[in-house]
C-alpha cells in the first residue's frame, strides 16, 4: 500500500501531521470501535448471526487499523 500524502496539516514540536493514509487509519479505528459496540449489543440480544458479523468486523478493521498505524505511523514522524 503506497503512502498517500495529500498535504501537511500542521506541526507540533517537530512532528508533522499529514492527511492521507493517517485519516484512513483513523476511520478504520472508528469502525473498529463501533464494531465492538455492536458485538456487545449482539451478545446481550443473543443474536448469533450478528455476533458472527461483529466479530468479523472487529477482527478485520482492528487488524488493518493497527497494521496501518504501525506501518505508516500516526503522526508521520518525518521519515
Amino acid at each position: 500500500m503506497p503512502f498517500i500524502d495529500t498535504g501537511q496539516l500542521f506541526e507540533i514540536g517537530g512532528i508533522t501531521i499529514h492527511i492521507g493514509i493517517n485519516a484512513l487509519s483513523l476511520l478504520m479505528l472508528m469502525v473498529f470501535i463501533v464494531g465492538i459496540w455492536a458485538l456487545v449489543a449482539s451478545i446481550k440480544n443473543r443474536n448469533l448471526l450478528a455476533v458472527l458479523f461483529s466479530v468479523a468486523t472487529v477482527a478485520t478493521f482492528g487488524f488493518f487499523a493497527i497494521a496501518t498505524i504501525f506501518t505508516y505511523g500516526y503522526p508521520d514522524l518525518g521519515h
